[in-house]
């Protein structure tokens, strides 16, 4: 790669590529409890390195399965066992050090075409062995797990001023990523009307907050003449927006479009804070090497994919075209246009999609955009005055309730609003082409192509 040669740098990123991806895969099968000793019984010491999920409808002090994930002391051992917990589960706590006897398996799922393939999930979240707790015991060797802990005791502060309350769920799905509140049927009710970006940590939230930061920052940053003349307002609040984008992508588990969505906004705040232009599609491209180049199994993720197809979607709808329509009218057209794209890929990996997603984000993505801040700010407050805050933050889970009740009703009248279909790869390519052509600019003859390139996707025959 020293020669000089044309392309030689495209070469040189696709060979790193392969060698990490290589590097990765190898030590995670070196990792990886062998099938031979499936079943085998080990008593084993470490740390809970997840928030514990207890099974849907069950609440904190009933009997049932509990599953997490579980760091072993002993290195010769698997690195990371997703463990399950049943009947006399006791109370476990992210951080907290564990002796437990468990039945350890080899990491495997069933194989069954269009569903969801478990095996993956696994390598992709780096766990190397399934186990079953037998029994356990609380040990005493501390580890440090900030992040970890900060969420714990978030959802243990849930617990005591929410208790009950339908939108607990909501509220800690906004503030820290944990889904596990939430129902088959919660879940159903996302999928069919579209908008499960909004209730599992997205760029959409990231986006919201790091917005609301910047705006905070811009304006009370000038009442100081001191710190006005050592730092302009508007690269304050840049940098005030991308450390908050970092810390609640960090916050909410770090998951891939969490880590998009900070990343992204990160570099592009690192190109402006020079007074430079970041070219949206460079820092699309370098936001998505550092993440496969951290994790080359994200690729199996369809989160991925459809995170950065939904960017890439906004830059094309939204760059270099003339003029400023109507705020409602460039709602509409980026909701038709990330719809329409997102499409075929929701069919490739889901098997299905939902009709109702335009019209449910049109209402939805509005009320959120409101509502997230406001969690985050309720949860602030109620840190520093439990009094007021636990009150207001009741208030915004009774709102966030609502919201849920409304697309569970659009979800329940609305005719076939999931609509299951597995066109051929020809028809999903073809159809992601004329997304692409029927939103291109007006002055390209071939747009009214668009129709037919979507036509197979409607009848495949």
């Amino acid at each position: 790669l020293l020669w000089p040669w044309r392309a030689r740098a495209l070469w040189g990123a696709a060979l790193l590529g392969l060698l990490v991806s290589v590097w990765n895969g190898q030590r995670y099968l070196d990792d990886r409890w062998p099938a031979d000793r499936h079943g085998q019984a080990r008593t084993v010491s470490g740390h809970v390195v997840s928030l514990p999920e207890r099974a849907a409808g069950l609440s904190a002090d009933a009997q049932g399965a509990l599953r997490f994930e579980f760091r072993p002391l002993d290195p010769t051992l698997p690195q990371r066992i997703r463990a399950s917990w049943y009947r006399d589960a006791q109370p476990l706590r992210g951080g907290e050090c564990w002796t437990l006897d468990l039945r350890l398996r080899a990491p495997r799922g069933s194989l069954n075409p269009g569903a969801f393939d478990y095996e993956a999930w696994l390598y992709r979240r780096g766990v190397s062995a399934a186990a079953t707790v037998r029994d356990g015991r609380r040990c005493d060797v501390r580890r440090w797990h900030p992040i970890l802990h900060l969420r714990q005791g978030l959802t243990d502060r849930f617990d005591r001023w929410l208790a009950d309350h339908p939108g607990r769920a909501m509220i800690a799905a906004l503030s820290i990523g944990d889904t596990s509140g939430f129902s088959d049927h919660d879940w159903e009710v996302f999928r069919e009307t579209g908008t499960t970006h909004l209730v599992a940590i997205s760029g959409f939230n990231v986006a919201i907050l790091a917005g609301f930061a910047f705006l905070l920052i811009r304006w009370t940053w000038p009442a100081s003449t001191r710190l006005a003349a050592s730092l302009p307002a508007h690269k304050a609040a840049m940098i005030g927006a991308a450390l908050t984008g970092m810390a609640y992508g960090l916050l909410a588990g770090w998951e891939s479009p969490a880590q998009r969505a900070a990343l992204m906004l990160a570099l592009l705040l690192c190109a402006a804070l020079p007074d430079r232009h970041g070219a949206p599609s460079r820092v699309l491209a370098l936001t998505l090497a550092l993440m496969l180049l951290a994790s080359p199994a994200a690729v199996l993720s369809p989160g991925l994919w459809l995170s950065f197809g939904a960017v890439a979607a906004i830059f094309y709808a939204a760059g270099g075209r003339l003029g400023l329509p109507p705020a409602w009218r460039t709602a509409v057209r980026l909701q038709l246009m990330l719809s329409l794209t997102l499409a075929p890929l929701t069919l490739y990996f889901f098997q299905g999609a939902a009709w109702l997603g335009l019209p449910a984000n049109l209402v939805a993505v509005p009320l959120m955009t409101v509502l997230t801040p406001l969690v985050i700010a309720a949860i602030g407050l109620a840190l520093m005055l439990p009094g007021a805050g636990v009150v207001a933050l009741s208030g915004i889970a009774q709102s966030l309730v609502w919201v849920q009740q409304g697309l569970g009703w659009m979800a329940a009248y609305a005719p076939a609003a999931w609509i299951p279909a597995s066109p051929p790869a020809a028809a999903l390519a073809l159809a992601l082409f004329g997304a692409l052509l029927l939103f291109a600019p007006r002055g390209l003859p071939v747009r009214p192509l668009a129709l037919l390139c979507l036509l197979p996707l409607l009848w495949p025959p």
